[in-house]
């Protein structure tokens, strides 16, 4: 609930104010942080309190990076046809098939993670990792392009910050709870 209730103090902003030019873009781009970093970035903490949360944490951060890493590889050797050129110009289709393929067999091989997990946990959690961590790529990279910035921050060099590092987290982890808490 704590979404509706965010969006209805946000809104309220503008009346109390008593301003309403410029007011829409404001307040869908306070909506918009709130909901994506805020709301889907905190299913972390909700993961935490999971039963098996070292397993689940630790995974979800091992494998979004390396799904980052085998995206960009598998992208630089085999790449040839363009993702989405107008959102992320570097992706490809063939390092997004990659990631995938790595992604999904990344469950079974680091299975202690989760051990009480099934063939369909593993095949769920698979391609949670190996395409939500690209969309939650591709997200954060529609905002760059749409505002105008290559970086996100200054603090990683040549990584375009620390919301390009955990991207990805924001987008599985939200997918990963809600799979682990239906079974």
């Amino acid at each position: 609930t704590l979404p509706v209730y965010v969006v209805a103090l946000l809104i309220l902003v503008p009346i109390v104010s008593n301003r309403t030019k410029g007011q829409l873009q404001t307040l869908a781009l306070s909506i918009m942080g709130f909901i994506y970093i805020g709301w889907m970035f905190g299913h972390l903490g909700y993961l935490a309190n999971a039963p098996h949360a070292y397993g689940y944490l630790l995974y979800l951060v091992f494998a979004v990076e390396l799904n980052d890493v085998a995206a960009f590889t598998c992208g630089r050797l085999f790449g040839k046809h363009k993702l989405r050129d107008r959102v992320s110009p570097g992706k490809t289709v063939e390092g997004a098939l990659g990631a995938l393929v790595f992604s999904l067999t990344l469950p079974w091989l680091l299975r202690f993670s989760f051990p009480h997990f099934g063939a369909l946990q593993l095949v769920l959690t698979g391609l949670i990792v190996g395409i939500g961590g690209q969309l939650g790529d591709l997200a954060i990279s529609v905002i760059k392009r749409d505002i105008g910035v290559k970086d996100m921050g200054a603090l990683i060099p040549g990584h375009g910050g620390i919301l390009d590092r955990v991207d990805s987290l924001i987008y599985t982890a939200p997918l990963f709870l809600h799979m682990v808490d239906y079974f």
